[in-house]
């Protein structure tokens, strides 16, 4: 059983991470600002331990870097580990959240469609029907209306696509594509109903891919992504207007 100091103490370092990355997105700390753990601890009520673990969290991320006899300091967003889960969390809700989906959309249709065309000359029976189980999931989350479990769905769809590539570097795109559909959530640009069209997307895929349909899997992939780009940036647009 973990200690309830020990959990409080996760807690307060999480928060630290959170707090202090999602100031350097917003620009609350810009480029060159010295950050002093001493104020950090007590503007947030944080141990000095917990500010410092933060800040070390903070540096593997590109974010900042300490320096002799200065202190540490906030780096420019291009040393930034643009691919992190977080920071790519951050940077969706903040001034720089259209660029940062912009980009990371322009990275998936690269990406996957890579994938789905290796895919079809890869992929076996057992990796189609996870795809297709995922595609199920994404009906089942889709017709109860439940956005979270579509989400989630949607996730392992795209997480099975890129394993059953059989390029080891597909993989590691998992976490920044599954921070951009979570994106969707965090920013409640999902539509509230999920188009049964959505989903016969992904089963085309599917079905391409097990079809060895190289041409028309790409294709299918491609059509897939700009649905998912359009409705995401029309819902953007709405909200700013």
């Amino acid at each position: 059983m973990i200690e309830p100091d020990v959990v409080h103490h996760r807690n307060l370092h999480r928060m630290v991470v959170h707090e202090l990355g999602s100031m350097i997105v917003t620009g609350e700390l810009a480029e060159g600002a010295r950050i002093n753990p001493d104020e950090v601890g007590r503007s947030m009520d944080a141990s000095r331990t917990a500010v410092r673990e933060a800040l070390r969290v903070l540096e593997a991320k590109g974010m900042v870097r300490p320096r002799p006899k200065t202190g540490t300091r906030v780096l420019g967003v291009e040393q930034w580990d643009l691919l992190d889960e977080d920071v790519i969390s951050w940077r969706v809700r903040g001034p720089d959240r259209v660029a940062q989906l912009t980009d990371l959309m322009d990275l998936r249709v690269a990406v996957e469609t890579a994938a789905v065309r290796s895919c079809c000359a890869s992929a076996t029976a057992d990796e189609v029907d996870q795809l297709l189980n995922a595609c199920e999931l994404m009906r089942e989350a889709g017709e109860s209306g439940d956005l979270a479990k579509f989400t989630e769905a949607d996730i392992e769809f795209h997480a099975r696509l890129l394993s059953a590539s059989g390029n080891l570097v597909f993989g590691q795109f998992v976490g920044p594509f599954r921070a951009v559909l979570h994106a969707r959530e965090d920013l409640a640009t999902l539509p509230q109903h999920i188009s049964p069209e959505t989903i016969a997307l992904h089963i085309r895929v599917a079905e391409l891919i097990a079809a060895r349909d190289t041409d028309a899997a790409e294709a299918a992939a491609k059509a897939l992504i700009q649905t998912s780009r359009d409705e995401l940036f029309r819902r953007l647009a709405d909200d700013q207007a």
